[in-house]
């Protein structure tokens, strides 16, 4: 895939996620023409480091834990408690990169536009990291045969 100048700043901005949000971490990621496909970890732990608190409504994309492997003393409703606390860091940081590579198209007079939402998927063990990681790699081939292209 050869990038464009927005797709080069999407690039910059995905590889250092970590420097703008210290409890997120992006170990894979792929720049479409016209999407981005990223692994998005979070961890909830450096949020309260950071010192970032923000509520929205999506959800995040990598629990620590899977439901059926969670600690002895902890309720389902603890748990699902847990999740719910790093939902709004997913929000913040995509947030936060689509603002910043807008901007960057907007001041170098580029036409973009992102769709309005993300969709998100919470990866709940290493197979289905596997899956996905594979998905994400394989992309960049499957691109001539793509139906929104």
């Amino acid at each position: 895939m050869h990038l464009n100048e927005i797709g080069r700043y999407a690039d910059e901005q995905l590889r250092n996620v970590s420097s703008h949000y210290p409890y997120a971490e992006i170990p894979l990621w792929v720049v479409m023409p016209n999407h981005i496909h990223a692994i998005v970890i979070i961890d909830g732990d450096m949020q309260n480091r950071a010192g970032t608190d923000v509520e929205t409504m999506c959800t995040s994309s990598l629990q620590q834990t899977p439901i059926n492997h969670r600690w002895k003393n902890e309720s389902v409703n603890e748990h699902m408690q847990i999740i719910s606390q790093k939902r709004g860091l997913l929000s913040t940081t995509i947030g936060g990169l689509k603002r910043a590579i807008t901007r960057f198209a907007n001041a170098s007079a580029l036409p973009f536009a992102w769709q309005t939402r993300f969709h998100d998927h919470i990866i709940r063990d290493r197979d289905e990291m596997n899956r996905i990681a594979v998905y994400i790699e394989n992309n960049v081939a499957q691109w001539e045969s793509d139906e929104l292209r």
